[in-house]
């Protein structure tokens, strides 16, 4: 099979300015470890990236890709509007389009005529937004990766309190909302067409905006573990981590689980302090680390980790306090993958292959977060063996070959 990747970003082995990981981890994954075609993988032919490069990879990334990929790389202009409303600083006009600013980006005819003349076997459009270009291509099987379906983190947003007791806030998610329903609804419903999505509630309300769509659901590849070792908690205090920024994800959620460990009795905080030290990686976190460390807690921030697994690696636990996002969240798969135990929010945990009690520990109440770290202390044993499961899980289920396996032996 003969593959063209359209994309707005050029794919590369790290998220660089964009979701560059996903479909290079993918297109890597079609591969064995010598570069041949996974004989059951559906593929056994060329691939074509035709990029317009927006997250501005180097001409040496780009060479390393190629080599990497055993791909050939055509770097596409962006249109001539496009850059004129970035470079004099227009984008607030985006309010008064009707769909998504990247979504009124074409292919040139000459370019359009080229890829026909290659007559490919699949094209694969990276982008929700670039929907235009599969209507390019009527003739020739295409697909469309997400990753998510951008309406529903929208309408999610919108039944946030602290969305909906901002009035700004409010408005800007309901604009965004409808241009991204209007998008979807306008999908390509053709036989030759699947739009693909890391969320399984995604899917649904894709569904449910566009019903004649085909479109399906896809675990996210894991791809970033560092040496396996054994999972046995630290002593005398377990290792907890709170990592990513401190934005609207997590925020509400966040400040309710902080509060619930400092404002718990005060013989449950003595043992809480007596058996955790507590890492938050990112930043924004100031405010938690003066309020614990004022309580009495061990507690540390690191605002950037120049090898983010790395030290993800060096903890226990992953407390993970999303309140808002679609699709599947990166970093519960970093943690997971390497060891750690997650506790998580429904919203952190979902679309991920692990399963409450078994695998990872889900909790929907802040309240809950306290009696879960004792009872982790006073049973270490059982809860490595859960950590042990997760990775297990992600290890196998989210593994890049397999799922590329599934997205193109469709």
């Amino acid at each position: 099979m003969d593959l063209v990747i359209i994309s707005l970003i050029t794919p590369y082995k790290e998220n660089v300015r964009g979701t560059s990981a996903l479909a290079f981890h993918l297109l890597k994954g079609r591969l064995t470890p010598n570069h041949d075609i996974h004989p059951s993988g559906g593929i056994n032919g060329g691939l074509v990236i035709y990029t317009f490069n927006a997250n501005g990879l180097s001409e040496r990334q780009i060479q390393e890709v190629e080599a990497e990929l055993g791909a050939k790389i055509r770097i596409l202009s962006l249109p001539r509007w496009y850059r004129w409303m970035l470079m004099f600083h227009l984008l607030l006009f985006r309010v008064f389009l009707k769909y998504p600013f990247v979504n009124y980006i074409k292919l040139p005819k000459k370019i359009v005529a080229e890829i026909k003349e290659q007559t490919p076997d699949l094209i694969w459009v990276n982008s929700e937004e670039m929907s235009r270009i599969t209507k390019q291509f009527p003739d020739i099987r295409r697909m469309q990766l997400g990753p998510d379906v951008e309406s529903l983190y929208y309408y999610r947003m919108m039944s946030r309190r602290f969305v909906m007791n901002n009035v700004f806030d409010y408005w800007k998610c309901a604009i965004m909302y409808r241009k991204y329903a209007r998008l979807e609804r306008h999908f390509c419903t053709d036989d030759n067409f699947t739009y693909y999505a890391v969320g399984e509630a995604d899917i649904e309300h894709l569904y449910q905006l566009n019903p004649d769509v085909n479109c399906k659901f896809l675990r996210h590849p894991h791809y970033d573990v560092k040496n396996r070792r054994d999972i046995h908690f630290h002593q005398p205090k377990i290792k907890l981590l709170i990592a990513g920024r401190y934005d609207l994800y997590m925020q509400q959620t966040a400040d309710e689980v902080i509060k619930a460990i400092s404002n718990k009795p005060l013989a449950v905080r003595l043992d809480l302090r007596e058996l955790y030290s507590i890492t938050f990686l990112g930043k924004g976190w100031g405010g938690h680390v003066e309020s614990l460390a004022s309580a009495g807690y061990d507690v540390k921030h690191i605002t950037f980790a120049p090898d983010y697994i790395e030290e993800v690696s060096k903890h226990d636990i992953q407390l993970t306090p999303i309140c808002i996002g679609t699709g599947t969240k990166g970093k519960v798969l970093d943690a997971l993958a390497n060891g750690l135990l997650v506790l998580g929010t429904p919203y952190a945990l979902e679309n991920i292959a692990v399963e409450h009690g078994k695998s990872c520990i889900e909790w929907r109440k802040a309240d809950e977060v306290p009696g879960i770290l004792l009872d982790i202390a006073a049973n270490r044993e059982i809860y490595e063996q859960i950590a042990e499961a997760g990775r297990a899980a992600v290890l196998k289920e989210h593994n890049p070959a397999k799922i590329a396996k599934e997205l193109f032996s469709n």
